[in-house]
């Protein structure tokens, strides 16, 4: 997920004391009816334009 903050969820669950850090966010569960975002055109890049073979 973009534009997450990590520094601030280590801070807002003390997870640095824990012996932890946060390094991604994960987002579950279901959209609402109501969500206009999958009804709007998108642009993605073509997966040729981000994957690569080593």
């Amino acid at each position: 997920m973009e534009g997450v903050n990590l520094q601030a969820l280590d801070t807002e669950f003390d997870l640095r004391s824990k012996g932890y850090s946060a390094v991604a966010v994960v987002s579950f569960g279901y959209r609402s009816d109501e969500d206009f975002n999958p009804k709007i055109s998108k642009s993605r890049l073509s997966e040729e334009a981000i994957f690569i073979k080593a």
